[in-house]
């Protein structure tokens, strides 16, 4: 996926180092992930960074399955 940005000044292998981040950012859905990457290149040109970061990411709005934690499930109490 990183790759396929094109920026000018994005450094190769930096969204491996945020792995796990985008991980948790995304809930482990690639189509969150995706739009989350791509709405962060977007803004880089725009704002002629030319580079996705963290910051960046982060201020990409993600779909609401995304955003909301999912709650774990309580385990049922013997009696």
């Amino acid at each position: 996926m990183e790759a396929t940005l094109l920026l000018h000044d994005h450094p190769p292998g930096s969204l491996v180092k945020l792995d796990r981040y985008l991980y948790n950012r995304a809930d482990g859905m690639i189509g969150a992930l995706s739009h989350a990457i791509r709405g962060a290149a977007i803004d880089a040109i725009l704002s002629g960074t030319e580079r996705v970061t963290k910051e960046g990411i982060d201020a990409i709005p993600l779909d609401h399955a995304a955003e909301t934690m999912a709650k774990p499930l309580k385990k049922a109490v013997a009696r």
